[in-house]
C-alpha cells in the first residue's frame, strides 16, 4: 500500500511547470506516512503524478511514478495486485517486463485488455493511469474499497485525485471546508455515502469503479457488484466445506506474497483465529501475531487470544490500551481518518499498526469481512427475527427471541416492552429495501437531536437514509431478506468505516499494509452461493464456518459467543484522565465557533457523561465522540498546517 497524488493541467502550459511542481510536491509529501520509503513526483505535458511509496514488493525496481517508454502510459498504484504472478505469465508474449513489480503488470494489462483489466485483478488497489496518446487520466478502485481514492473537479474542466483528502489541501487545490450533507449521512450511517465525503469540494471514488476524464469530462462506470441474489449452491455441506478449504487456501496463499514479512493481527474472534491458523501453516510455523489487550476488563480479549496463539505456536505480542492512551490517540484517529465517527474503537488500532511498524512488520493479514460475507453479525440475526416477528406483530412471544440475542436484558414488563419499541420499528413493512438497518440508523440517528438549530435547518432536506438507499440496485430490492442486509451492510459499515476509518486509515496512519483475505473475489463469491441455512443457523452465526475451523482453532473460541469489538469512549474523553485537547474543543465557546452542534446540549451531556457513577448509555456515548472527532475534524482540516518544508524538498522531481 502507498499514497498517491496528482493532478492534469493545460497542455502545453508553458508558464506553469514551477507552480505544477511544487503543488505536486506537497501533495506527495503531505501522505509521507503512507509511503516513507521514497516520494517521488513526475511532470508530463498535462498531467502531474506523485507516489510515496511502501515498498513490499520488488524492492529495488517497482518505483513509481512508473511508464512505459513506447506509448508514454504512465501509471502511479496504491495496494497489491496479487495475482501478479499469474497475469504476468499471461502477458509475457505480449509486453516485455523490466521489473518483477505487480505496477508493470498494470501498464502490461492496460495495453492489452484496456481499462477491463481490472476485472481480471484479484486485490486492493487505486491507480491513476495517464494515456498521453488520447490525453485521459483512467483511475479505479478495488472492488470493495480497501484503497481510497478522492478527486476535485479543478477550474477549466481539470481533474486532481490524491489517496487522502488532505494533499488536495496541501497542494491548494481545494480549499478546505466541512461538507454538512456529508456530516449529517455520517452521524446516521458512519459514512458519507460515496461519493460524498466530509469536505466540500471532494468526492471519492466509490468502491468497485473506473473513471475516465477526457476533455474536462469525467465519468464513472461500475465494473462488479456484490451479488448475493444467486441460486444457492445444492451441494451438500461436505462438498461445500472442502470448497471453502480451497477458496480460503488461496486466498491466504495469495496475500502471504511478499518480499518483506507477513504478520497477523489477532482479536480472539474466530475469524482472525482462523486466518492465522492458515497462515502459520502455509509459513511453516513462522507466523508473528499482534494483539490489543484493555486494561479494562469489559473490552479485554488477552484470554482468547493466549489460547490460539500458544495452540497455533504463533510469536506473540500484545500492546495494551487504557482509557488515557485512548483520549491520546484520538486527534491523531481523526487526522488520518479525515471524517467524523462514532466510536473510538479504531484508537487502538493506530497505537497497534505504529507498534508493529516498529517491530520492523510492514504487512499483516486481518479478519475483516468474514460477518459480512458468513452472516456473523447480531444485526443478521435481529433481521431474521424481526422478519419473523412481522407476520404477527401483535404477538407477546415473537420479540422476546431477541433475549436469545442479549441475554442481559431484563425480563420485566417495561423492558419487555422497550425491547418492543426499539425493534419494533418498521414492521410493517418487512419487505422494504432497507428494513435490517432500520433499528441501527434509527440509534445513531438520535445524535442528530444535538446539531445546532442553524446547522440542522441548513440540511434539513437531507434524508441519509434515503441517501444510500437511492445508491442501490433495483435488483436487490428483489432478493431474500438476509441477502438485502449483507449487501446494505457491505455497501455502507464495511466500505464506509470498516475498511477506510478503521481500516486503510490506522494502518497507513503507521505505514502498515493490511490484506483481508475474507474479501478475495473468491472467497466473496463462494459465499455468496452458500445457503444461509448453512452460514446462519437458526440464530448460529457463520455455522459453515465454524464447522471448517474445527480443529484449527481452540475449542474455546468456536464454543464463545460472539463479541464486539469496542473501546472506552466516556472515560477516555471527559473522565479524569481526559486529554487537554478535550477539554478545549468540547468546552461551549469552541462547539459554538464549529457550529455544526448545540453548544447547550453538548455541555449537558459532557456533565452527564462526567458524573461520578452515571449511567452511560451507547446512544450518548455514540453522541460524544460523534461531536468531539467533529470537532477535531475543523480543528485538523478548516486551517491545516502548511506541510514541512524538509518533507517537500525530499520528494524527488523526476523528468519525463
Amino acid at each position: 500500500m502507498c499514497g498517491i497524488a496528482g493532478f492534469t493541467f493545460p497542455a502545453g502550459d508553458a508558464a506553469g511547470p514551477a507552480l505544477h511542481a511544487d503543488r505536486l510536491r506537497r501533495m506527495t509529501a503531505s501522505i509521507k506516512h503512507r509511503g516513507p520509503d521514497a516520494q517521488r513526483a513526475l511532470l508530463l505535458d498535462g498531467a502531474a503524478l506523485g507516489h510515496a511509496r511502501l515498498s513490499i514488493v520488488d524492492l529495488a525496481s517497482g518505483h513509481q511514478p512508473m511508464r512505459d517508454e513506447a506509448t508514454g502510459l504512465t501509471v502511479v498504484f496504491n495496494g497489491e495486485i496479487f495475482n501478479h504472478v499469474e497475469l504476468r505469465e499471461q502477458l509475457s508474449g505480449a509486453y516485455a517486463f523490466r521489473t518483477r513489480s505487480d505496477t508493470e503488470v498494470i501498464l502490461a494489462a492496460f495495453l492489452t485488455w484496456g481499462i477491463d483489466c481490472v476485472r481480471r485483478f484479484e486485490g486492493q488497489w487505486a491507480f491513476a493511469l495517464w494515456d498521453p496518446r488520447d490525453r485521459t487520466l483512467w483511475m479505479s478502485r478495488d472492488r470493495v474499497g480497501i484503497c481510497p481514492l478522492f478527486y476535485a473537479h479543478l477550474p477549466g474542466g481539470h481533474l486532481a485525485f490524491a489517496s487522502e483528502a488532505k494533499a488536495l489541501f496541501a497542494g491548494g487545490l481545494v480549499t478546505p471546508a466541512l461538507d454538512a450533507r456529508g456530516l449529517k449521512q455520517t452521524f446516521q450511517l458512519w459514512a458519507p455515502v460515496a461519493p460524498r465525503t466530509s469536505f466540500e469540494g471532494v468526492s471519492l471514488l466509490p468502491p468497485a469503479h473506473v473513471a475516465k476524464w477526457r476533455d474536462g469530462a469525467l465519468t464513472l462506470q461500475r465494473y462488479w457488484d456484490l451479488d448475493f441474489g444467486v441460486t444457492p449452491d445444492a451441494a451438500e455441506e461436505p462438498r461445500l466445506l472442502e470448497e471453502l478449504g480451497a477458496v480460503l487456501d488461496r486466498a491466504v496463499r495469495l496475500r502471504l506474497r511478499a518480499d518483506v514479512p507477513v504478520a497477523a493481527y489477532l482479536s480472539g474472534g474466530l475469524d482472525s483465529s482462523l486466518l492465522c491458523s492458515l497462515a502459520q501453516e502455509q509459513l511453516g510455523g513462522t507466523l508473528r501475531t499482534f494483539s490489543v489487550g484493555f486494561a479494562h476488563a469489559r473490552f479485554d480479549e488477552r484470554t482468547h487470544q493466549a489460547a490460539v496463539a500458544e495452540q497455533l505456536r504463533t510469536e506473540h505480542r500484545v500492546v495494551e490500551m487504557r482509557d488515557g492512551d485512548i483520549g491520546a490517540l484520538v486527534p491523531g484517529v481523526i487526522f488520518h481518518a479525515e471524517q467524523a465517527m462514532m466510536r473510538s474503537a479504531p484508537a487502538p488500532f493506530l497505537r497497534l499498526s505504529g507498534w508493529v511498524r516498529d517491530q520492523g512488520i510492514k504487512v499483516v493479514l486481518t479478519g475483516e469481512g468474514s460477518d459480512e460475507m458468513f452472516l456473523g453479525y447480531d444485526l443478521f440475526k435481529e433481521t431474521k427475527v424481526r422478519q419473523f416477528w412481522a407476520r404477527q406483530p401483535a404477538s407477546k412471544y415473537r420479540p422476546l427471541l431477541l433475549r436469545r440475542l442479549y441475554p442481559t436484558l431484563s425480563v420485566s414488563q417495561q423492558s419487555v416492552e422497550l425491547l418492543r419499541e426499539f425493534f419494533g420499528t418498521g414492521l410493517e413493512t418487512p419487505d422494504a429495501l432497507g428494513f435490517s438497518h432500520l433499528v441501527r440508523w434509527g440509534n445513531s440517528g438520535r445524535i442528530l437531536r444535538f446539531l445546532a438549530p442553524e446547522f440542522a435547518a441548513k440540511v434539513a432536506d437531507e434524508d441519509p437514509v434515503a441517501s444510500v438507499l437511492a445508491t442501490v440496485p433495483e435488483a436487490v430490492a428483489k432478493w431474500r431478506p438476509l441477502a438485502r442486509a449483507q449487501y446494505l451492510e457491505a455497501r455502507t459499515l464495511l466500505s464506509g468505516y470498516l475498511l477506510s476509518a478503521q481500516g486503510d486509515r490506522m494502518l497507513l496512519g503507521n505505514a502498515v499494509e493490511g490484506r483481508f483475505p475474507f474479501l478475495d473475489t473468491g472467497v466473496m463469491e463462494f459465499a455468496a452461493r452458500v445457503p444461509e441455512r448453512l452460514r446462519l443457523r437458526g440464530l448460529d452465526e457463520k455455522h459453515l464456518l465454524k464447522r471448517f475451523s474445527k480443529g484449527r482453532v481452540p475449542a474455546s473460541i468456536l464454543e464463545r459467543s460472539k463479541f464486539p469489538y469496542r473501546a472506552p469512549i466516556a472515560g477516555a474523553l471527559v473522565g479524569p484522565d481526559a486529554p487537554a485537547w478535550a477539554r478545549e474543543l468540547l468546552a461551549p465557546e469552541a462547539v459554538s465557533a464549529t457550529g455544526v452542534f448545540d453548544a447547550r446540549k453538548v455541555e449537558r451531556l459532557v456533565a452527564k457523561l462526567r458524573a461520578p457513577n452515571s449511567a452511560e448509555s451507547e446512544a450518548d456515548t455514540m453522541a460524544l465522540f460523534a461531536v468531539a472527532s467533529t470537532q477535531l475534524l475543523a480543528h485538523h482540516f478548516l486551517k491545516p498546517k502548511p506541510v514541512p518544508q524538509a518533507d517537500v524538498d525530499a520528494v524527488r522531481l523526476e523528468a519525463a
